[in-house]
């Protein structure tokens, strides 16, 4: 008696297997990113295109990155960008900034006294409804990378 309680629950494990990796697979992520493919927005050259959908216009993108992924709800979005190494976050941080200040509607909150550290930005042009936009770019190590890559995100309120 007690052999066939041990199969049954074998059968039970295996059965719970199945239904996790069968759901997992119904959702098509990315192999690199986890992301499903309806969040990737594409890109054509250096340029992306569009804007995704519930991010302002009013909010510049970065130029001749390839964004991954978005999430929007409310008044709030996040936006990461593909995988990169130390030099190309660098000069991805450097060139969004450069691009938000150049605007003339955009000023630093802070100054960050390292690489690792956040910046923030607000907007200060006028705005119909009267709110006002924040965004925020940090960056993040992907854990277990042999290729010790970074992954950028820019997070934008309002």
């Amino acid at each position: 008696m007690n052999r066939y309680q041990g199969r049954g629950r074998l059968a039970l494990v295996m059965a719970t297997v199945l239904y996790a990796l069968a759901a997992s697979a119904s959702a098509k992520p990315d192999a690199d990113t986890h992301v499903p493919a309806s969040q990737r927005l594409t890109s054509v050259g250096s340029k992306v295109v569009g804007h995704p959908n519930g991010w302002p216009e009013a909010v510049p993108l970065p130029e001749g990155v390839g964004i991954d992924g978005y999430r929007c709800s409310n008044r709030y979005c996040t936006l990461w960008f593909s995988l990169m190494d130390l030099n190309q976050i660098t000069a991805l941080r450097r060139s969004y900034a450069k691009l938000l200040m150049d605007s003339g509607k955009w000023e630093e909150l802070g100054s960050p006294p390292g690489l690792y550290e956040s910046q923030a930005f607000h907007y200060t042009g006028t705005m119909p409804s009267g709110c006002g936009y924040t965004i925020e770019i940090s960056q993040g190590l992907i854990p277990n990378d042999y290729h010790r890559r970074f992954r950028v995100f820019t997070s934008l309120t309002w």
